[in-house]
């Protein structure tokens, strides 16, 4: 991240020019003295003088002060993962002013502004109380409107449009997020099979295989959560509900998507195991969050976002075209505890509390996770 640093950038500037301290000093009507006291840290330029300064030597202001308002793609995934892993370790007040710092500093940093939106949606859950996470939720919803008012980038808006949506969710404001997302479905258009065909037709058949392969991983991710959520629309239907669930765990080994780190690949297990235990099906419940605990322990550690033996393709993709790379959106120490805490803390098992297969899965959760 670029800081202000005037000094080194009149030194740098004066010498490129091949000219002398007095020279600068004569040009601009102060005295060589002064121009030593500016490169030397000591004192700085009166502030009008810098437009002069920076005609001078050809540059705009904010390059003679050496600030820039934006972040590299490197820089933001380290602020994010830094506060990431702030958000576990430290006081969520701290982290949330040293957040807020960062955001008036890059305050036309998009990339930057939708990271930390993402951060915040995130961690909410996070707050100490429910005021200060509609706080929190509040100020994410003013940054998502900042960048959609002002980004020239399609990609950013759609973004921020999306995560106002969850912010509006996560607030309970459902009429809101009815209208952000517009009530309606576009029909399928097509527009990835052309997109792969063109390549193939340039005969860049390689990159054809890498767009068809990422937009399949996309798909099957995205397919494991609509199934999930079709499992909870359809609890008091225990044929459909089985068929679902069935349907979701043969799509996740056919992909071999027990690698992947995404909650579409664990998540359908907790929601067959809750919906089972409605049903009155103890044994299938137990089945289901067995195959939870064994995809979760079967995880490599640390984690990050990124593909299999199948998918193979889409590693270099996730950390180029994902704001915060390969990374996981939440710390692994909180990603951890919360993967326990699904099962252990779950108040839809709670029948299952006294059952010694359970015990041994939270068991093996806790040794497996720490």
């Amino acid at each position: 991240m670029n800081k202000l640093n005037l000094s080194k950038t009149i030194v740098q500037k004066r010498r490129e020019k091949g000219i002398t301290q007095e020279r600068l000093a004569e040009y601009i009507g102060v005295s060589k003295a002064s121009v030593s006291k500016w490169e030397s840290g000591q004192s700085y330029p009166d502030i009008l003088l810098l437009p002069e300064l920076a005609t001078y030597f050809n540059i705009s202001v904010d390059e003679l002060l050496g600030y820039s308002p934006q972040m590299t793609k490197d820089e933001i995934k380290k602020v994010y993962n830094k506060f990431s892993h702030d958000f576990a370790v430290r006081p969520f007040d701290v982290v949330m002013e040293e957040c807020r710092q960062t955001i008036r500093e890059y305050y036309s940093c998009f990339p930057l502004l939708l990271a930390m939106i993402q951060l915040w949606l995130n961690h909410s859950v996070l707050a100490k109380t429910e005021e200060i996470k509609k706080e929190m939720l509040q100020e994410t919803i003013a940054l998502c409107q900042r960048v959609k008012e002002e980004s020239d980038s399609v990609r950013d808006i759609k973004s921020a449009n999306t995560m106002e949506a969850m912010a509006e969710l996560a607030r309970g404001n459902i009429t809101d997020v009815i209208r952000l997302l517009d009530d309606q479905l576009a029909p399928y258009s097509g527009d990835d099979v052309m997109l792969v065909m063109a390549h193939q037709m340039l005969g860049e058949n390689q990159q054809a295989k890498k767009l068809n392969q990422i937009m399949l991983y996309q798909n099957v991710i995205g397919t494991l959560t609509l199934l999930t959520n079709y499992l909870t629309l359809n609890m008091a239907e225990p044929e459909l509900f089985d068929r679902i669930y069935h349907q979701g765990v043969q799509m996740s080994d056919a992909f071999q998507m027990k690698e992947i780190f995404t909650n579409a690949v664990f998540g359908i297990h907790i929601t067959a195991a809750q919906g089972y235990l409605m049903q009155q099906e103890k044994d299938k419940a137990l089945e289901a969050l067995q195959r939870y605990v064994d995809t979760v322990c079967g995880l490599k550690y640390p984690l990050k976002l990124k593909g299999n033996a199948y998918f193979d393709q889409v590693d270099g993709w996730l950390e180029e075209s994902i704001t915060i790379g390969s990374s996981t959106p939440i710390d692994e120490t909180t990603i951890k505890a919360n993967l326990i805490m699904t099962v252990e803390a779950n108040p839809a098992f709670i029948p299952l509390h006294e059952d010694e297969q359970y015990k041994k899965m939270v068991k093996k959760l806790k040794e497996k996770l720490g």
